[in-house]
């Protein structure tokens, strides 16, 4: 728990994208190997053209591959897989939209009808009884797409079918996917366990590039770079607003090249400069450290091409440390796998004689059987294993071959439980496909496909706060049988293991680390589980053998349950509950009654606090009852409510407070209540609606000035330019706090100095001003500056997001003094940034208007518009002495503004498989376009999507009036609008539909 989010904060500077679970294999006559170029699709390139998503030169190979090679044929439905296909490239493609009715979620649409903006065609959808007919359907459906899409020269036609092919891949299971060549490329990273760079760990706090901790013996840490540095540059480019990945691709390159650093330290008043040479940096998969007691610590993060290598040398190291070894403990908590070679001779490293995994492939056919070799074996002192939900994969193979061998102690929660195989076969253009071809076995035949490893003894945190307690979280935590599509588990025969002990403890440790900031990842930190191990194998003696050592351990066991189960009980007595233990009582008579504090529906950010009433009406006291609340919302999912021991004729409560976020949108919520003890479910369905009213959100406009410079308004090359940003609240309600970010998307040719602040208190209808600040070094590519504007008020996590393209323009006569007054002709004027008809329009000006001027540049006027400075062009007005008019100059603003949108569902609950939506949206210039998207999420296995009712707009209001199909349970209904100018707004509601 607090392990895995300790986990999670840190990025190395060798990591852009994790492995998530890839197992790379290659079977042959010398067993199972890691070969990529064995699995490699060869093909001929044909000559360079632009790329057509319709010509489906990877698709194609996907298909080739499966139609041989994938473990469970059967699971192969072309026509399910061309509705999957087409779904996942309209999720990338606004104007496309696809539709078809059918009677039963699980059916197959006769026809569907394609939709590319105004045009449609119906295409049969349910005739295809092979792959390559689905393929044929697919290129038929893709051409008329090509023939009807606009041009949009940010959209990558490759990222098209590479959609396309994760979308009918998911039909399969989700460990089968296409991997971009970016992605593709770190995972290689990943597994190979070496790169050219640094050697630093490094992370995002408050904003800036900060090192985490240099890795010892590394460039980095030679050049004498320290935890807590802050990098404010590398080479010719400022970090301001840079993400990690783009952080990551410029300290890493050739070993033997420079890379300059400019290092901000606390107590430096400037920023000094490093001259770093790259290395080849090894990614540590393995660390360890020597306890007392002669008990060693080896920690395996994942399973990379050097792990094993790395395992036998930190055993040696802390044999040499220690003095001999009496017991290890091996960590693959949180360890999410890697290859499959490295786990198999890791196990063999501890087990003399047995099997370690068999492979079962396509058919249900055995493959492959590896068993251990007596030869290498390590002595045989006790090992404890600790793993958890966060355990996969590879760490699983390890696991259940130390547990089934009867080598070591499995301590801990239950595994991921992902017992599939997978191999990955590269394309030309650099991409792979990652497919499963295969379950493997654990030994004794069984698989541990959505079981996961059952520990020996089972360890559960709780968590106990002054106003709540979590008792049961790792209940909450998602597995691999919680995915959608996952395979099923072939074993014909139960895993015979089970849990020998269960020890709840009280995790003090969650509740300091969540506090702390800049952590090394790498430093060794003792916890509950890792104290328990020791303390364990220090009583094991010379005893290594499992069921043996189990047995010898009881008496330790029973003293660490009844001493941590002493203090759980003390934290809970505090809060009025008794925990005692019990008999469980067969078919419990209760009742359960839930309040709330205040009458519903509750607004949007309001607090309220939920009872629960539990009343015992048997005859015989209940033990240890609880109860677990289950909800399509999030907010409302997992909640515990503890009532502990219940007397006959008792009413035990428990509150819980839920705080509903500012942010949330209008929906009727079911929240459920499960009702158990220690053993068993009581019988009775208890449920509470809880109907939320969104309310409204601040929403915000910005125009900008460009100050600075020769005072033109215009960029050049070698300019010290402030950026002023006019932001204005045209929402509801006020924000409380506005964070304004400008990202350089133009490389080395701009460099931000000033990127990021906050605007406070910024009321409805209120106006405020922020200034960034940069150098134009040089004209970049296009002569225009991209830059990217981020405005987020993350109370309300309302946001605006848009790229400004401002022109670099060399050739603009100089700025000179002027005077007078300039009146607007006839046809009124539209006043500009700059002096150039490219630079970004401000305010149309009223004809006759009588502005002051305030300098000149050729054929432009700088005009005094209020508090701001715009230029006109010459021609659009007549200058003379006078005084400038005081009344209202501006017909019109030019402002970016995101499209305002309002829903109106009629109903938020309902029974009918469909709901009326009606809504309107404005904006201030044209609307380009909208569509509906509906969709169902009840978790990670059960997630439904539809796209519908996509319209071309091109005017400034459109009203809509749709019937949205439904399905059973929560449905998120969202609208989504785009205007001329590229913005985009989401707005959604919810509908509760109930189940049949």
């Amino acid at each position: 728990m607090s392990f895995m989010k300790r986990q999670g904060r840190y990025v190395v500077a060798a990591v852009a994208v994790t492995i998530a679970f890839a197992l790379s294999v290659q079977f042959g006559e010398r067993g199972v190997q890691f070969d990529l170029s064995q699995a490699t699709v060869s093909a001929q390139e044909g000559e360079e053209e632009a790329y057509r998503f319709s010509s489906l030169r990877i698709l194609n190979r996907v298909l080739l591959q499966l139609k041989d090679n994938y473990v469970e044929p059967e699971r192969i439905e072309p026509a399910k897989m061309l509705i999957a296909s087409l779904e996942a490239v309209q999720n990338q493609i606004p104007e496309f939209v696809v539709s078809y009715e059918v009677d039963e979620p699980e059916q197959s649409p006769e026809k569907v009808v394609v939709q590319v903006g105004s045009e449609r065609r119906e295409f049969e959808a349910n005739s295809m009884e092979s792959l390559w007919e689905m393929s044929l359907r697919l290129k038929e459906i893709f051409l008329f797409v090509e023939q009807h899409l606009p041009e949009d020269p940010e959209r990558k036609n490759e990222d098209i079918e590479y959609a396309a092919i994760n979308g009918l891949l998911s039909t399969l299971d989700p460990h089968s996917n296409l991997l971009p060549p970016t992605y593709y490329e770190e995972m290689q990273t990943q597994t190979g366990g070496r790169f050219g760079g640094l050697g630093i760990v490094i992370s995002i706090r408050d904003g800036q590039l900060t090192v985490i901790s240099p890795i010892e013996g590394t460039p980095a840490s030679q050049r004498g770079i320290k935890a807590q540095d802050r990098i404010v540059r590398i080479g010719e480019e400022s970090t301001i607003n840079m993400n990690l990945n783009e952080a990551v691709n410029l300290l890493r390159g050739e070993p033997g090249t420079d890379v300059n650093l400019w290092i901000q330290r606390a107590n430096w008043p400037e920023p000094r400069e490093f001259t770093v040479t790259r290395a080849v940096i090894k990614i540590e998969s393995v660390d360890s450290k020597p306890l007392a007691e002669k008990v060693g610590y080896l920690r395996i993060k994942n399973f990379q091409a050097n792990t094993y290598s790395d395992v036998r040398t930190h055993l040696a190291e802390l044999k040499e440390q220690m003095g001999g070894m009496q017991g290890l403990i091996l960590d693959m908590r949180d360890n999410p796998g890697g290859l499959l070679e490295q786990s198999i001779r890791i196990s063999d490293l501890f087990v003399d004689e047995g099997t370690i995994v068999s492979t079962v492939g396509v058919g249900n056919k055995l493959r492959e059987t590896k068993s251990a070799n007596r030869a290498g074996t390590e002595p045989n002192y006790p090992i404890v294993v600790l793993v958890n939900g966060g355990s996969a994969s590879a760490s699983e193979i390890v696991a259940g071959a130390l547990q089934k061998n009867d080598r070591a102690v499995v301590l801990g929660d239950t595994t991921f439980g992902k017992g599939t195989v997978q191999i990955l076969y590269e394309f030309p253009d650099d991409s792979a496909l990652k497919l499963t071809v295969a379950q493997y076995l654990t030994p004794g035949g069984v698989s541990i496909q959505n079981e996961g490893i059952i520990p020996d003894l089972r360890t559960i945190p709780v968590v106990v706060t002054p106003d709540s307690v979590n008792m049961f979280l790792s209940q909450s935590m998602q597995r691999e049988s919680d995915l959608a599509m996952s395979l099923a588990n072939p074993s014909t025969q139960p895993d015979a293991g089970g849990v020998v002990r269960q020890i709840r403890y009280l995790d003090e440790d969650a509740l300091s680390e969540d506090e702390e900031e800049f952590v090394n990842p790498d430093e060794f930190r003792e916890d509950f589980e890792i104290r328990l191990a020791q303390r364990l194998l220090v009583a094991a003696g010379e005893e290594h053998r499992r069921e043996a050592l189990l047995e010898k351990l009881q008496g330790e066991l029973q003293s660490v349950f009844d001493a941590e189960l002493a203090e759980i009980k003390t934290e809970l007595d505090k809060m009025g509950v008794d925990w005692s233990a019990g008999e469980s009582v067969a078919n419990a008579d209760y009742e359960l009654e839930v309040r709330t504090s205040t009458e519903g529906p509750w607004e949007a950010g309001q607090e309220i606090e939920v009872t629960a009433a539990l009343t015992n009406r048997g005859t015989q006291p209940l033990h240890r009852v609880k109860a677990l609340t289950r909800s399509d919302n999030l907010l409302l999912r997992h909640r515990e409510f503890i009532f502990g021991k219940v007397e006959p004729g008792e009413t035990r409560e428990w509150t819980v407070t839920l705080e509903i976020p500012k942010d949330s949108a209008s929906r009727h919520d079911r929240m459920e209540f499960v009702v158990s003890d220690d053993e068993q479910e009581f019988a009775g369905e208890h449920h509470f609606d809880l109907p939320i009213q969104g309310q409204e959100r601040p929403q915000f406009a910005f125009s900008y000035e460009v100050l600075g410079g020769n005072g033109d308004g215009v960029l050049q090359a070698e300019e010290d330019v402030t950026l002023r940003i006019h932001l204005e609240n045209v929402g509801a309600v006020p924000s409380d706090e506005v964070m304004v970010y400008l990202k350089n998307l133009s490389g080395d040719a701009i460099y931000l100095n000033r990127g990021r602040g906050t605007v406070e208190d910024l009321a409805a209808g209120g106006t405020e001003e922020f200034d960034f600040e940069f150098r134009v070094r040089r004209s970049p590519e296009e002569g225009v500056a991209r830059l990217e504007l981020d405005l987020y008020d993350m109370a309300y996590r309302e946001f605006v997001q848009k790229i400004l393209e401002i022109p670099v323009i060399e050739d603009v006569a100089p700025v000179e003094e002027a005077g007078g007054v300039a009146t607007i002709g006839a046809q009124g004027a539209v006043s500009h940034v700059g002096a150039h008809a490219r630079s970004a329009e401000v305010a149309r000006l009223e004809p006759g208007a009588r502005l002051e001027v305030a300098a000149r540049s050729g054929d432009w006027l700088k005009l005094k518009l209020g508090d701001r400075e715009v230029w006109v062009s010459s021609d659009k007005a007549t200058t003379a002495d006078g005084e400038a008019s005081s009344g209202d100059s501006v017909a019109s603003w030019s402002r970016f503004q995101k499209p305002m949108v309002s829903l109106n569902p009629t109903q938020m609950l309902t029974g009918d498989a469909a709901v009326q939506l009606k809504g309107t949206i404005r904006d201030e210039g044209l609307i380009q376009d909208y569509y509906v998207v509906v969709q169902r999420q009840g978790g990670p296995r059960d997630v439904q999507t539809r796209k519908l009712n996509y319209e071309r707009v091109d005017r400034d209001e459109v009203s809509f009036d749709a019937q949205v199909p439904l399905f059973e349970g929560m449905n998120r209904i969202s609208l989504v609008t785009r205007d001329e100018s590229g913005l985009m707004t989401t707005e959604s509601v919810y509908v509760y539909r109930e189940r049949s």
